[in-house]
Parts: structure tokens; sequence; C-alpha cells
């Protein structure tokens, strides 16, 4: 994500020397890309910064304002350089622009609480697995003669992942 963000404003490099006809209404590729770059830029540090918000409780508040301000941001250059101007009015155009990016926004909002509640599942049952592993089967269902072997092997594994 970090990379994309660092590097989508150079996207249009790929164009200066033989650039291309453009599309969805750019006379050139380059000022296509060039144009999409930046929202792609901001809808990636938006992202991000919501993700950070997470790790850091005392700016928690601030970093979600912050990171939904560059999705609105991104959103809406994002539909402005796909969706072109002369179809509608510039009133209509610009109230159905703000919707539109005021909506992703919010989608972009709940899919990234989806993978952060996802992830915090998943980390409570690796939990329980190594309690489990480590606490209750010994006790429960390996023999008495067979539990130094079983430790030295669980210890063995859990080491080699440490490692990784």
């Amino acid at each position: 994500m970090t990379v994309i963000a660092i590097l989508s404003p150079f996207l249009h490099i790929f164009y200066v020397f033989d650039d291309k006809e453009g599309i969805f209404g750019f006379a050139y590729m380059s000022s296509f890309m060039y144009s999409l770059s930046l929202p792609l830029m901001a809808i990636c540090s938006g992202l991000l910064l919501k993700f950070i918000s997470k790790r850091i409780p005392e700016l928690r508040v601030f970093l979600k304002l912050i990171g939904n301000s560059f999705l609105f941001v991104g959103f809406f250059f994002m539909i402005y350089t796909f969706v072109p101007i002369s179809d509608f009015s510039t009133s209509v155009y610009f109230a159905a622009l703000a919707i539109l990016s005021v909506v992703l926004t919010f989608a972009a909002h709940y899919l990234h609480k989806a993978i952060i509640t996802t992830e915090q599942r998943l980390k409570k049952i690796i939990s329980k697995l190594f309690d489990f592993i480590v606490l209750e089967t010994p006790r429960k269902h390996v023999s008495e003669e067979k539990q130094i072997d079983y430790v030295i092997s669980y210890e063995k594994i859990i080491n080699e992942i440490g490692e990784e």
C-alpha cells in the first residue's frame, strides 16, 4: 500500500517519451496517468492512516478523521478522472461527484473495519490454539512418559516460527 502511494505520482513517466492516445476523454495517456495517480495516492494514504489509527489509541480519532478526509478527496478526484464533465450540467456533476465520494468513503471505512475485525478474530483463534497446544494438551492428552518429548517438540516448532 505504501509503495503504491509513493510511486503512483510517477505513473505518467512511462509515457513521457512515447506517449499514446489517452482514454476517458484525455488527449494523451500520460495526462490520464497523471490525473489517476494523485487520487490513487490519496486513497492509499487514507487507508494507511486508518490502519495506523488502530495501532495508536491516543491519536485514533484524529487519524481516522484525516484518513477519511484523504479517502474522500481521493475518491472525489478518482471519479472526476473517470466521468467526463460534458455528460451533465456542472451543478449535477459536482453534486453527484460529492455524493459518490461520500458513499465510497463510507464503503472503504466499513471494508477496513471488516478487515481489522477479521484480523483480530484470527489473532484470538491463534492465541486459543497456542494455549491448547502448550497448556492443555500435555496435561490431558499426552501420557506422562511422553510429556517431556512433547514439550521439546512444540518448543522447537515455536522457536522455528519465531525465527521466520
